[in-house]
């Protein structure tokens, strides 16, 4: 059988090449959108959880009681359920008080808080 010069087309070496690279990129896109979607719910559960820590603390301003020590409690906030922890720290000033407000998920609260909050109170008898 005589070969016609004029025949074009890929080998099967290079199809295969080419099957590999596309390959590789789409595992590359589907990678960065995983991690996408990933960061993008992070950032929605940090968004709640600031939520809720600037609720409480805005709660402790209208109760217009001086608070002490660490105190506890829970929150629901977009269908879910939130733990926050509320430290009082004494400061140099004794009419100002250092509130910290840490926040979790209901399901992830043995590690880091998703957020932390620092804010500053003012003894209501004083002012």
């Amino acid at each position: 059988m005589k070969k016609n010069k004029s025949q074009k087309g890929f080998t099967l070496l290079e199809v295969m090449i080419a099957l590999f690279i596309v390959a590789v990129a789409l595992g590359g896109v589907i990678k960065v959108m995983t991690n996408a979607t990933s960061n993008a719910s992070r950032l929605t559960s940090k968004t709640f959880a600031q939520w809720v820590a600037l609720n409480q603390m805005a709660e402790l301003r209208l109760m217009q009681e001086w608070p002490k020590g660490e105190s506890k409690g829970e929150q629901e906030m977009a269908g879910r359920k939130w733990k926050w922890v509320q430290k009082v720290i004494a400061t140099e000033d004794k009419n100002i008080k250092r509130i910290e407000l840490s926040v979790w998920s209901e399901n992830e609260s043995d590690g880091n808080p998703y957020v932390t909050i620092v804010g500053f109170l003012a003894n209501p008898e004083s002012g």
